[in-house]
């Protein structure tokens, strides 16, 4: 059997729905150290691309066609540069068609990523279901559809939308890394493992920021398996491929510098996260590396963390970012008990490994082991394989007796 048929016959046996007494609940969520950021030069020519598009949009603002391409310009920077002001520009380029009540599917399509993109999972899904729905062969929706549902736990209805990408065959990395990020979750996450580092393997016509994507799930997946060493190899190959293709991924840095500061490499974080303390997740990292390490600039990073959590809040962006306040409260602040209280809320929502990682620290340390039993069940249910989520688990139950 040639190689890239054994991959798909990997993933198609990998896609098939688990059977069980309940259903799963599954979160999911795509060279050198490298200590400072990729060449801003892309930056730069995306912005100028923005602004160029942005001049076209001014000239013909009842024009959907140059709409929609500036928000889509805009989006791709907010996400490369973590910046939801770039967000807000799509939105007004589209505020004529988003008032809408049936409004055209690509606009449709854009709503739903804004609204992911702001954490109103509700209303995404809201969207994508009525986009697939009509357009049942949308595989972009599809995908967005799948990312929702992993977030928001509904793993079987997530596979669905991965299945479709599978069997469309149109972007075999894309597909593995749907059904893997699933299946990784449920009790086959060695399979799943294998199935991704042999699409990545396979898949040479793809994007920096396909693979990009892929690499970064591969490395969490072996972290959460407990295996650094083969979860770092990965990690460095994005962060290779990051460095030469001028692609910006805060994901990728965030995902990085959590790994050294797990791994007790402080002064490497500090490194990583220098000059990328713009961006809220990075500045954060930055402060916990400053903390371990005694830095004495971490009381102007914590200065700072406490203004934009304050700005967030003013904005009414403050759903966003509750995992990394419930960090920083936790972590930084020394309080406990309102830690858990940000982390609660935010279970509520964001069901992804590093929320429930986050509720079991809380609870731990807030001595409120009560707190933590939705993780508890949850990882019942999931039979997720993951190191230090079971960790927390044995210490949370170790104290309640």
């Amino acid at each position: 059997m040639p190689r890239t048929s054994a991959v798909v016959a990997a993933l198609l046996l990998l896609a098939a729905p688990a059977f069980a007494a309940s259903e799963p609940y599954v979160p999911t969520d795509d060279g050198a150290v490298l200590e400072r950021v990729a060449p801003r030069a892309a930056e730069a020519a995306a912005l100028r691309a923005l602004n160029a598009q942005r001049r076209v949009l001014a000239r013909h603002p009842d024009d959907l066609s140059q709409a929609i391409a500036y928000a889509r310009k805009a989006i791709e920077l907010g996400r490369a540069e973590a910046d939801p002001r770039y967000h807000g520009y799509a939105e007004s380029a589209l505020a004529p068609w988003l008032a809408l009540g049936d409004p055209p599917p690509t606009v449709r399509l854009l709503r739903a990523t804004l609204r992911q993109q702001r954490h109103d999972f509700t209303g995404a899904l809201a969207d994508l279901d009525a986009l697939i729905g009509s357009h049942p062969d949308d595989l972009q929706a599809r995908l967005t559809r799948a990312t929702v549902l992993m977030v928001q736990g509904r793993p079987a209805e997530a596979l669905a939308d991965c299945n479709a990408l599978l069997n469309a065959r149109s972007n075999l990395l894309a597909a593995a890394v749907c059904v893997t990020s699933v299946r990784s979750l449920d009790g086959h996450a060695a399979a799943a493992t294998q199935a991704l580092a042999a699409a990545i393997d396979e898949s040479a016509a793809t994007t920096p920021g396909e693979r990009l994507w892929a690499l970064t799930a591969l490395a969490e997946m072996l972290t959460r398996q407990g295996q650094p060493a083969a979860a770092e190899t990965r990690f460095r190959a994005a962060l290779a491929l990051l460095a030469a293709s001028g692609e910006h991924d805060p994901y990728l840095l965030t995902a990085w510098a959590d790994f050294l500061l797990a791994g007790h490499r402080a002064a490497e974080a500090l490194a990583v996260t220098r000059d990328q303390t713009r961006i809220d997740n990075l500045l954060l990292r930055h402060a916990l590396a400053q903390s371990a390490l005694g830095d004495p600039g971490l009381a102007d990073s914590l200065a700072q963390l406490d203004a934009r959590f304050t700005e967030a809040g003013l904005r009414g962006d403050s759903a966003v970012h509750l995992r990394e306040e419930a960090l920083f409260t936790l972590k930084l602040k020394r309080d406990p008990a309102r830690a858990l209280d940000f982390a609660m809320r935010n279970w509520q929502s964001q069901r992804e490994p590093a929320d429930a990682r986050l509720l079991l620290e809380t609870a731990l340390a807030a001595q409120q082991a009560a707190a933590a039993r939705p993780v508890l069940d949850w990882m019942t249910r999931t039979g997720i394989e993951d190191a230090e989520l079971h960790a927390l688990a044995a210490k949370l139950k170790a104290g309640s007796r």
